[in-house]
């Protein structure tokens, strides 16, 4: 896994936007065939929580374009410190582009995820949204080959899966944000 321009002004953008202690882990896939970079910022969006983001999870095509280039993602997310697995959680989202060709867009949901790693929690699986969370707004990046954006990735319960397969992604993120609730607590209570 090589580290290019492009990968370090990615890193450096989220970073910024991050702040606090930003550190890279590379992730593998079960098989070790593929890798993938985390940036891990400590403290961020508040203390005690983390911020993560894929770094390079753009060299990977998604079959979207706009405006005649192709766009890309990287998955961002948060969680408390305490869930030290999130970014299993997020690097497995990647997997599921890099390695089964998955399309990601907002609404989307990568279903059992977070239950992979934590099945004894409330929340089951990733929806991915457009990014909320941080003090500053994630713009979507400019290559001269490519559009990066950026998708959050929220865990939500099998209750609140289901609401989205029946009433719409779109009514499950109008609930949540009704709701009030703490997206980043793994272990919260469904909203339906």
């Amino acid at each position: 896994m090589s580290v290019t321009p492009e990968k370090k002004q990615i890193a450096k953008y989220i970073a910024d936007i991050f702040g606090g202690k930003a550190s890279v882990f590379n992730y593998g896939d079960d098989n070790n065939i593929s890798k993938i970079a985390i940036l891990q910022s400590v403290d961020s969006p508040c203390g005690g929580e983390v911020s993560y983001s894929t770094i390079g999870l753009s060299s990977y095509d998604i079959g979207l374009s706009v405006e005649d280039k192709p766009l890309r993602i990287e998955f961002v997310g948060a969680s408390p410190a305490e869930y030290e697995q999130f970014g299993n959680i997020i690097s497995t989202c990647a997997f599921n582009v890099i390695n089964s060709d998955y399309s990601c867009s907002p609404g989307t949901i990568y279903p059992n995820i977070v239950k992979m790693y934590y099945p004894e929690l409330n929340t089951k699986h990733i929806l991915f949204v457009s990014p909320f969370l941080w003090d500053k707004d994630l713009e979507t990046l400019h290559f001269e080959d490519k559009k990066v954006a950026w998708l959050q990735a929220i865990p939500i319960s099998d209750t609140e899966f289901v609401y989205a397969q029946k009433h719409g992604s779109e009514a499950l993120e109008d609930l949540l944000e009704e709701s009030d609730v703490d997206i980043l607590d793994l272990n919260r209570l469904s909203v339906i």
